[in-house]
């Protein structure tokens, strides 16, 4: 789709049609009608336009893979997905698009931009070979109908500080030192590459606009904290095995400091590591409270101090997955255990991917074979149901007792349970 040249931009001040006369028709965006588009999506979330992240988000957008509906020149949705690679149990990478800001403006919906746009878009990512895709939902009722499952939670977690002292036995030792950002880049990068190979959920941060996003630190994005700050931890031997980042939020009482630690990310190589961090980021001066809200579902924090019930917890929804090529997706990852099972997929919007499948594994993904069958199927399910127990983060098990899952052969559930679980959660620290 290439933008009409009969279109020229509107003169100031002349009205747009009335929106229940007017005819949208998609485009995509092109370096002309970027900055346009960027305006039409921070409207879309009612959110003002920064002209100050431009450049970045030129970086980090796509012209191909960024469209939505116009009306003349006039953006009135907006759709796109970012070029990623997802990690899946086993520490592999699979290419995944990255589905975000997508909008449709109040006067244009229950016309049917947002399922037009999520067909195109799902179609256009199974053109490209991409075994899945994935997005973050601000509503999450939305995406459900298009195949997309809540394959991974995240923790936010709070508390006072001076209530969190760690038990006996909780070891900590090496140190932890802030780094300017280049600094932090210099040593981090190569850490992070590493650990998220054994963290199902993560994306790879492969180039410096990844970077820049999981960094992101613009002034309007603090909510009043300070600047994001970097640390890492050291090791006895001297070695970098862990990091941080956090903002403070200054407060004050009538009689004494309540400012608030706000961790934004923290990642370690050992338990000693970990508890390290922890310490460092709960005995900060002036701080009394802390908050993580997006720490991953097996977050150990309440395991290392004598008060559990201290450490406020609440499970929310993170990543939503989509399986856009079944055979390629179930290929691609590990499997806790060996499996032979039919499973019968519903997918309404990729016909490709409905009918049966026989996975054979004996766990790595190099055993993995996923071949169309006419054998009978042991288990059925929809594409959103296979989207949300994909990562090991979500119970076939649990799905199946409450109805979303049916068994044909019993037992089958079980073991395809247990070979879809993961010894590690799945966390999604990437927005996007």
């Amino acid at each position: 789709m290439s933008p009409d040249p009969t279109v020229s931009p509107a003169a100031p001040g002349v009205v747009p049609p009335a929106p229940h006369l007017a005819e949208p028709s998609m485009d995509h965006v092109t370096a002309a009608s970027f900055e346009d588009w960027m305006k039409a999506v921070a409207r879309g979330f009612q959110e003002e336009h920064h002209p100050e992240t431009l450049a970045l988000d030129r970086e980090v957008f796509e012209d191909d893979r960024s469209f939505g509906f116009r009306v003349g020149d006039r953006w009135v949705s907006t759709c796109g997905a970012l070029t990623r690679e997802l990690g899946v149990p086993g520490g592999f990478s699979v290419p995944t698009a990255a589905v975000t800001v997508v909008t449709v403006h109040p006067p244009y919906r229950r016309r049917g931009l947002l399922s037009a746009m999520m067909r195109h878009q799902l179609e256009d990512v199974a053109r490209r070979g991409e075994p899945l895709a994935a997005l973050w939902a601000s509503e999450s009722l939305i995406y459900g109908r298009f195949g997309y499952g809540p394959a991974v939670s995240r923790l936010q977690l709070r508390g006072r500080t001076r209530s969190l002292d760690f038990l006996p036995g909780v070891r900590t030792g090496g140190s932890v030192d802030e780094l300017t950002r280049e600094q932090f880049l210099t040593v981090v990068r190569p850490l992070h590459e590493r650990l998220r190979r054994d963290r199902p959920g993560t994306m790879a941060r492969p180039a410096d606009h990844s970077w820049e996003f999981a960094l992101f630190d613009q002034p309007f994005a603090r909510d009043g904290a300070t600047e994001l700050r970097h640390v890492v931890h050291w090791s006895e031997a001297g070695e970098v095995d862990g990091f941080a980042t956090y903002r403070f939020k200054e407060d004050q009482t009538a009689t004494e400091p309540d400012s608030e630690v706000r961790i934004n990310e923290l990642w370690a190589e050992d338990p000693v590591a970990h508890a390290t961090l922890w310490r460092y980021l709960l005995d900060l001066d002036l701080a009394r409270r802390f908050r993580a809200r997006n720490a991953p579902s097996d977050e150990l924090l309440r395991l290392l101090v004598h008060d559990a019930r201290a450490v406020g917890t609440e499970v929310l929804d993170a990543l939503y997955v989509r399986v856009v090529d079944v055979a390629a997706a179930l290929r691609a990852r590990s499997y806790a255990a060996p499996l032979d099972v039919v499973i019968e997929v519903a997918d309404d919007l990729l016909p490709a991917n409905a009918g049966r499948w026989r996975v054979r594994t004996d766990g790595p993904a190099e055993s993995t074979t996923v071949e169309r069958t006419d054998d009978p199927a042991d288990v059925a399910l929809g594409v959103l149901e296979l989207g949300t127990v994909y990562l090991g983060g979500v119970r076939l098990a649990d799905l199946h007792r409450v109805g979303r899952v049916t068994e044909h052969t019993p037992g089958a559930v079980a073991a395809a349970g247990t070979a879809f679980s993961w010894h590690r959660a799945p966390w999604c620290p990437d927005f996007f």
